[in-house]
C-alpha cells in the first residue's frame, strides 16, 4: 500500500435475514471517530426460489423482481464518521465479504453523505472526510438456494478506512 496509513476502524457485522446480532461500537483514533448508528439488516425472507437478485439500497428501499413478496423489514446500515482536525482524503472499502444461508453477494453499495450510491467493495470509494459525515451501506445479493418463509441467512463484511 506504499505510504498509505491503513487502519481498520470498524467491522460492519452480520447483515442477517430475520435478526440482528450486534451492538453499535464507537471506534476512535486521533481526531477521527466512526460509530455504527444503524445496524444493517436484510430483514426476513418470506420465501422464494433460488437465483433471485435483490438490492437493499442505501435509502432503505429493496429492489428486485417481486422483492416485496420475498423480503420484509430491510434496513440499510449507517455509520457516522467524524473528522475533527481538518479534512483528510480517505478510501472507504467493504472487504472480507462472507455469507451463509444461501446468499451470493454481487456488490456492497455505499452512499457518502447525500451522494448517489456506488459500489464500495473492490477498489472502494475515495472521499474527503471533514466534520460529521454519514456513510449509508446496503447489499446487492442473489439467493443461491430456495428459501422457505422465515429462513435466516447472513452477509458479513468489514468497512476499512484508509487515509490517502
Amino acid at each position: 500500500m506504499g505510504s498509505r496509513t491503513h487502519r481498520r476502524f470498524a467491522r460492519l457485522r452480520k447483515l442477517l435475514l430475520g435478526s440482528v446480532l450486534l451492538a453499535a461500537p464507537t471506534i476512535t483514533f486521533a481526531a477521527f471517530t466512526m460509530t455504527e448508528t444503524v445496524t444493517p439488516s436484510v430483514g426476513t425472507v418470506l420465501g422464494g426460489a433460488s437465483s433471485r437478485q435483490f438490492t437493499l439500497n442505501t435509502d432503505d428501499t429493496v429492489t428486485g423482481a417481486d422483492a416485496v413478496d420475498y423480503l420484509f423489514g430491510a434496513v440499510h446500515g449507517e455509520l457516522n464518521l467524524n473528522k475533527t482536525q481538518g479534512p483528510a482524503d480517505v478510501n472507504i472499502v467493504a472487504e472480507n465479504i462472507t455469507t451463509s444461508g444461501g446468499l451470493t453477494v454481487n456488490a456492497i453499495p455505499c452512499s457518502w453523505r447525500a451522494e448517489a450510491q456506488t459500489a464500495c467493495d473492490g477498489a472502494g470509494i475515495d472521499r474527503t472526510a471533514q466534520g460529521n459525515r454519514t456513510l449509508h451501506v446496503g447489499v446487492d445479493f442473489t439467493t443461491s438456494q430456495t428459501h422457505s418463509g422465515g429462513d435466516t441467512a447472513s452477509v458479513s463484511f468489514d468497512i476499512t478506512v484508509t487515509f490517502l
